[in-house]
């Protein structure tokens, strides 16, 4: 098994990002590359429960499903027949529970703002949230529509472009005055997912944010399946998830560096102190997968679906309630881009 994870993870820092940032007329569906080693990707559309599909596909041996209109979440991704992603029963299921299949996008915050109110630069916000919650939750963009800018097909695999103009969305306006141009592509090649991120910051202002994805691994072998996670502490939470300040070293069952058995776990965590070796993390998941995240996610959120053969990993560039963390004086990695200033990262999902 480790000879086979360094052969992957050695073969994934080779894999060449689509270039992001440009914004040209979508090529035709369908379209389809051989490359000299004879490997076959293609791009193409379906409809499906009423919602347009994109599919990224290498031969008949990696497939991923994006789905724009619902927050573009790619909630499919399969290889050798295998599903890595967990999916909804139906996209129907995903458009009423955006958070609970695929990978859902966590921006302008991840996770959970107390009370859904906070203070920046002078000014106080508030985000939406129902009246007897305690806190606004997993930021503004799930189940918002995305548009399509270009996919493509070529030698450097499948690749799908989407956008999402703020500007665009009064709705988020209203609770959040930032303008910002958000752009995710995703590329298949070589049986690894990449999921490449670019946010600029449109606005005249200083632009505060956070940053992390929400994706559901599923769990081949739960029996046999050892998680491991590279972070040396932990945030400790309140009854409402939201953390105290407070951080302490892993222990025990929380201690995932080594690896621990999937059964039995039951976590829901706010992990810190995350280890790095080559520049990125890595969440594994026994000899399944792998979920790679450049150095930018300084948190990992690590989460057990109860009744599910599934966990989470959730790279964040910030804990939860980071900006009311801040607030207190305590350092907890908010972003602040300046006008025309654009945040990137990428984060990987690998095969074993």
């Amino acid at each position: 098994m480790k000879h086979l994870l360094g052969l992957r993870l050695l073969f994934a820092t080779l894999i060449a990002l689509a270039p992001v940032g440009a914004v040209c007329n979508p090529a035709p569906v369908g379209n389809t590359e051989e490359t000299m080693e004879h490997t076959m990707y293609s791009v193409s559309d379906k409809m499906d429960d009423g919602f347009h599909v994109y599919v990224l596909q290498q031969d008949e041996t990696a497939i991923a499903e994006i789905v724009p209109a619902l927050g573009n979440n790619c909630y499919a991704f399969r290889v050798a027949g295998r599903a890595l992603i967990d999916e909804p029963p139906a996209l129907a299921t995903l458009q009423e529970r955006p958070t609970a299949y695929g990978n859902p996008i966590l921006f302008p915050f991840p996770n959970r703002i107390r009370n859904g109110s906070w203070t920046f630069e002078g000014e106080t916000y508030q985000f939406d949230k129902p009246p007897d919650a305690p806190t606004t939750i997993h930021g503004l963009l799930l189940n918002r529509p995305y548009q399509v800018q270009r996919h493509a097909a070529d030698e450097n695999g499948a690749t799908l472009v989407c956008t999402l103009d703020s500007r665009t969305v009064p709705d988020i306006g209203r609770q959040y005055p930032f303008p910002f141009h958000i752009e995710i592509t995703y590329t298949l090649k070589d049986s690894v997912l990449t999921m490449g991120i670019a946010i600029k910051n449109t606005g005249e202002r200083n632009m505060p944010m956070g940053f992390g994805i929400h994706p559901y691994f599923r769990i081949a072998n739960p029996a046999q399946a050892k998680i491991t996670v590279p972070a040396a502490k932990y945030w400790e939470l309140d009854d409402v998830l939201v953390p105290t300040g407070k951080q302490f070293p892993v222990s025990g069952d929380l201690d995932l560096r080594e690896g621990k058995p999937f059964v039995g776990l039951k976590l829901d965590h706010v992990f810190t102190d995350v280890q790095l070796t080559d520049r990125v993390s890595r969440c594994i998941i026994g000899e399944e997968l792998v979920m790679e995240s450049d150095a930018i996610f300084r948190e990992l959120v690590v989460y057990t679906p109860p009744g599910r053969n599934a966990i989470c990993f959730e790279p964040y560039t910030c804990p939860t309630d980071a900006i009311n963390l801040e607030a207190k004086g305590i350092p907890a990695g908010i972003i602040v881009l300046s006008p025309k200033e654009t945040f990137s990262a990428t984060v990987r999902i690998l095969p074993l």
